[in-house]
């Protein structure tokens, strides 16, 4: 048996790193004579041992045939929280990828089902061959939370960078950071693998779908039932060459010219041809002897964005007079990017002219009649589909996997999901006073994908793209006891309920129309991204994604929106940090006695330009987890609500986190003991008056009143100016 070899050369390799001892403590020997009698074995799992508390409670094996989550070797192998070994030492040595998923094929195979049994599990109900994307994951971030799980969605997401992947074996996934280069983003990849699956209806006490929506038990779903692998102990009597292939495309800059016409300055044939369509340079598979089938990644390349080139000239467009403009871009309805960039100007000679340098910039871009150059990223949208000859007269119907390639995450440790199940821990009024606009995650969506992109990839009546999935008949009873309380993994996801739902236009897919059909599509996002990103992140208030919110690096009361998720000093670049967006904090300077603020004014910060000089870094925001993410939009919450209706007037100076010389202040204004504070934060909040500004691209504050907080979870203490400290 291939495959029962490979676990026990794993098991070999890793024994000696601290696994022997750890799995002994489940009464488990990985370095026993038969391995596949020692794995087949009863066991009284310890589940009183670091990440082994989310164990499911049915797992008694060390392979349970079928059920990664019931069997104990491939739940320590894969899950996060499991680092130390039974005497509490760290563990030495990990699992790669290409083991991980040895060891997963393996569970499938220890008891290899024949073709007619795969059918009689079906039971008369709709089979096919499908693509999903997937995770193991703590409890916490299952579909039914009660243990660690598998977790599928047939929507993955891989994101664009400037350096290669690397994964992180520790936490048994991936993160962009690049050690000592803070400007570099690693590429994160997505893992698919084919199942055979079956259709159901939504079922919220079996497989789900994860957040259970409204009309899921009338939708219906893909569930896995056995997962798909080449070679011949698959599926009991079959040798199987299991192959899947992607088709991926970026086809921005040909919906633009679609969408403008003729006067645009270019027709077919040259709009379906690069760089007008990319389908090359998007995303490939990686190497599968270090990472196994199946891992998916966006290609890095030197610059989030470039400048287009055609013919061997720069491309550009022609900016129609008297365009829509919002925020200095090309507004544009219809199935196209909704934003285009068209600050830079290319007179007739071929010289690129830098429209933020012009103080009449927003007179010139409202007027149009000019060339504008084009830019490129390298996002996109695709179809993974399964290949498997030997099953295409028994099951032949293959389901896509839809394939998105989308920008950088700036907080890939915070999912979409994780705020706004806390905002829904909290009564309406209160959710309602966070964000104008409810937050939403991909994995609610009940979409199409691309059906104009991909019309041979998918359907307009399969609405359950992206919703997050558990195996068939593998989730707990409802009576089952949820597990203790158990940390998310620290590494980035890559299904849906980390991407930022469908907004207008949103951060990771936005929504085009075909024949009345909704669908997603990656084309209406930013031409290039940046575009997006800077709508999204200065109108946090109502693009409510775990995104940056940018409001405290431009001017008060000007067009980015209010605060909502404040940031660090140091991640808007006070001082000696590191600004998330290449913007510069505002500088400070005393004027005749007074303080005063100079900002860089919002209408000429400009992303892409910020994009091309490679000055956007996730090198501290990527360090926010989920938990810290919602104490500071907490903390700002429970601030504007003490201002009450002269909240709108106040507005953040400097965010830290509160240190320890700043509990004395707590000690001396309240009877509460030091050992009740929790992490806490230091605002300082300004009003203002105008002041007049020698530069066209920086507004100027006089600041006339101050506050400064410190904002606890049980306790918020004020202080006006230099007036006594009060609790609030």
């Amino acid at each position: 048996m291939a495959l029962l070899n490979q676990v026990i050369d794993i098991c070999k390799r890793l024994a000696p790193h601290g696994w022997q001892n750890l799995l002994l403590g489940h009464g488990l020997d990985i370095l026993a004579p038969s391995l596949e009698a020692e794995l087949g074995k009863t066991l009284t799992p310890n589940r009183t041992l670091p990440g082994f508390e989310d164990f499911a409670l049915a797992g008694t094996r060390g392979i349970e045939p079928g059920k990664p989550a019931h069997s104990l070797l491939y739940h320590a192998l894969a899950n996060a929280n499991v680092t130390t070994d039974a005497r509490g030492n760290p563990l030495q040595a990990y699992p790669t990828p290409a083991e991980l998923e040895t060891v997963l094929n393996y569970v499938y195979a220890r008891q290899a089902p024949s073709l007619a049994q795969l059918q009689a599990r079906a039971n008369g109900r709709p089979m096919a061959v499908v693509v999903f994307a997937l995770e193991y994951r703590t409890a916490p971030d299952t579909v039914h939370k009660a243990h660690a799980d598998l977790c599928f969605s047939r929507t993955g997401i891989t994101r664009v960078g400037t350096a290669a992947p690397l994964y992180d074996e520790k936490s048994r996934g991936f993160l962009p950071f690049v050690e000592g280069e803070n400007h570099a983003i690693r590429v994160l990849p997505a893992r698919y693998s084919a199942y055979v699956a079956v259709q159901l209806k939504g079922d919220r006490a079996s497989f789900g779908p994860m957040r259970f929506g409204a009309n899921d038990a009338a939708n219906d779903f893909w569930v896995p039932l056995h997962k798909l692998f080449s070679g011949n102990e698959c599926i009991a009597g079959m040798t199987l060459a299991v192959n899947l292939q992607a088709q991926h495309k970026n086809e921005k800059l040909r919906r633009i010219h679609l969408e403008l016409g003729a006067g645009s300055g270019w027709g077919e044939p040259d709009i379906s041809q690069p760089p007008f369509v990319m389908t090359e340079g998007l995303a490939d598979w990686l190497p599968e002897q270090a990472y196994g089938p199946g891992l998916m990644s966006a290609i890095p390349h030197k610059r989030l964005t470039e400048a287009a080139q055609y013919l061997g000239k720069p491309l550009t467009f022609n900016v129609p007079a008297n365009p829509g403009i919002l925020i200095s871009s090309l507004a544009i309805d219809g199935n196209a990017p909704e934003f285009v960039h068209i600050r830079h100007k290319v007179d007739d000679t071929g010289n690129v002219i830098n429209l933020n340098r012009r103080p009449d910039m927003l007179g010139e871009l409202r007027k149009g009649n000019f060339k504008a150059l084009h830019y490129l990223d390298f996002t996109g949208d695709g179809g993974i589909k399964a290949h498997c000859a030997a099953l295409d007269l028994a099951i032949p119907q293959r389901v896509a996997a839809y394939s998105l390639i989308c920008a950088p995450d700036f907080y890939p440790l915070c999912d979409q999901r994780h705020l706004l199940e806390w905002l829904e821990s909290m009564d309406a009024a209160s959710q309602f006073t966070v964000f104008s606009v409810r937050p939403r995650c991909l994995s609610d969506s009940r979409f199409a994908a691309n059906i104009q992109s991909f019309p041979e990839s998918f359907s307009s009546t399969d609405v359950s793209m992206t919703a997050i999935v558990a195996q068939f008949n593998t989730s707990p009873a409802p009576a089952t006891p949820l597990t203790p309380n158990v940390a998310s993994a620290k590494c980035a996801s890559h299904l849906t309920d980390a991407g930022a739902g469908v907004f207008a236009p949103g951060w990771d897919v936005g929504i085009s129309e075909l024949d009345d059909v909704t669908h997603l599509a990656s084309y209406r996002l930013g031409s290039p991204f940046p575009e997006d990103a800077k709508l999204c992140a200065a109108l946090s208030s109502f693009w409510p994604a775990v995104a940056p919110d940018s409001a405290q690096s431009y001017e008060p009361g000007g067009r980015a929106g209010p605060t909502v998720k404040p940031m660090l000093d140091q991640e808007i670049g006070k001082k000696t940090g590191l600004p998330w967006d290449g913007v510069p904090a505002a500088k400070s300077y005393i004027a005749n006695g007074a303080t005063h603020r100079a900002y860089e004014t919002y209408h000429y910060t400009d992303y892409v330009e910020n994009a091309l000089n490679a000055t956007f870094s996730l090198a501290l925001t990527g360090k926010v987890d989920s938990q810290e993410y919602q104490r500071r939009v907490d903390a700002w919450r429970r601030v504007r609500r003490s201002l009450g209706s002269t909240a709108r007037d106040w507005f953040i100076d400097s965010f830290n986190p509160a240190m320890p010389v700043d509990y004395a202040v707590v000690t001396a204004n309240t009877d509460l003991p030091t050992t009740s504070y929790g992490p806490g934060y230091r605002l300082e909040l300004f009003r203002f008056l105008p002041a007049q500004s020698p530069a066209f691209d920086q507004v100027r504050l006089k600041l006339t009143e101050s506050f400064t907080y410190f904002v606890w979870p049980n306790v918020i203490l004020r202080q006006q100016g230099i007036k006594p400290w009060q609790r609030v």
